[in-house]
């Protein structure tokens, strides 16, 4: 830091507070969001239902998105589901949540497929008196990649001629929030300057 200008400082500082500004999001968006819904299947095969659950979830759907979850779903219950969550009432929640985790997903719908037009009461299903072994259907839903790669390409030009490759960069990022937002760092090569680069990358 001693050798560091005065510039430089703040833009350590900035950076910083950038990158902890973004894990207390993601803390907060943790708390917040509910990451299992239960609908009934039929409204599981609607983008709506759908939609719903996401927003609940804090995560971002385009319609094409839920339009497709959702057609996804009407097929799946003719086979399987992703998961068929089979065991006594009050082991059900833990199992869901387990399940959604183990696969990554970005939130789960549940289904009663032997009760197709009711939501299933995941309260009443808990209680801890039942002893009967309760089977439900999990859909496990991803919006996003966890990992985005990408090669930049920047061509230098001779007026509207381009006559080569001006810089190269190359990013890994991650995603740190359900809506979306990823963070990485971005290394190049500025041929005309003739020096390596870094840089801290935000997608939102």
């Amino acid at each position: 830091m001693k050798n560091l200008t005065a510039r430089g400082k703040i833009v350590l500082l900035l950076m910083l507070l950038l990158i902890i500004g973004v894990v207390v999001y993601m803390i907060y968006q943790q708390v917040t969001a509910r990451k299992v819904m239960v609908l009934s299947q039929q409204e599981a095969e609607t983008p709506s239902g759908v939609q719903f659950v996401a927003n609940k979830a804090q995560v971002a759907l385009t319609p094409e998105q839920s339009e497709s979850v959702s057609k996804k779903i009407a097929l799946l219950k003719n086979t399987l589901p992703d998961a068929i969550d089979h065991a006594v009432p009050r082991e059900i929640p833990k199992l869901i949540e387990a399940e959604r985790q183990i696969r990554g997903a970005d939130f789960s719908i549940v289904t009663d497929s032997k009760q197709p037009d009711k939501q299933v009461n995941i309260k009443e299903v808990a209680k801890p008196l039942e002893s009967t072994p309760v089977t439900l259907n999990q859909y496990n839903v991803f919006a996003y990649q966890k990992i985005v790669r990408g090669i930049n390409f920047y061509p230098k030009w001779r007026g509207r001629n381009p006559i080569g490759v001006s810089e190269v960069t190359v990013d890994i990022s991650r995603k740190i929030s359900e809506d979306g937002k990823y963070i990485g760092i971005i290394g190049g090569y500025d041929f005309d300057n003739k020096r390596a680069k870094i840089g801290l990358r935000l997608t939102f």
